[in-house]
């Protein structure tokens, strides 16, 4: 498998981007509403909390589902 860099960052982006994707895909209406920005400001709170050891979980979970997917290609 290619060697893959997921910086702690990059993590971070990734998890609070499906956040971001739930909350916007069950929107009321067109506009963000305040209970909405709310919503998005827990979930970054969320993301921006995780620990080192549970940064390096979520990498290594990741790594390991790429490395599976890539032995069921072969």
């Amino acid at each position: 498998m290619t060697e893959i860099n997921f910086s702690d960052d990059l993590i971070k982006e990734f998890i609070y981007s499906v956040y971001r994707k739930e909350v916007l895909l069950n929107l009321e209406g067109v506009v963000l509403t305040e209970a909405d920005r709310k919503k998005l400001h827990e979930k970054r709170d969320f993301v921006n909390s995780l620990s080192e050891d549970e940064l390096n979980d979520i990498r290594s979970w990741i790594l390991n589902r790429l490395k599976l997917l890539e032995n069921q290609h072969q």
